[in-house]
């Protein structure tokens, strides 16, 4: 992503943020440093351009160990 394009998408989400704040005037610098983390994160989060690697912290964890549950065997039947 060019830098451009990153000041872009900072931007349109600063201006949804002061939307959504009821558009208060004096915090466009407090909207665009959220929006500025918002994006780092996005970035932190995504794969790489091949799609190779993703950061190890938000690789799906294996389930956990567990034995396995008994299986409940119907009652006999009395035959008559």
């Amino acid at each position: 992503m060019s830098r451009h394009d990153r000041d872009e998408w900072i931007a349109k989400r600063a201006y949804a943020l002061w939307e959504a704040s009821g558009r208060q005037h004096g915090r466009d610098g407090e909207h665009w440093a959220q929006a500025a983390r918002e994006r780092d994160e996005l970035e932190r989060t995504q794969a790489s351009a091949d799609g190779r690697e993703v950061l190890v912290r938000f690789r799906p964890r294996p389930p956990a160990a567990t034995s396995p549950k008994p299986i409940a065997r119907p009652p006999a039947i009395a035959s008559g």
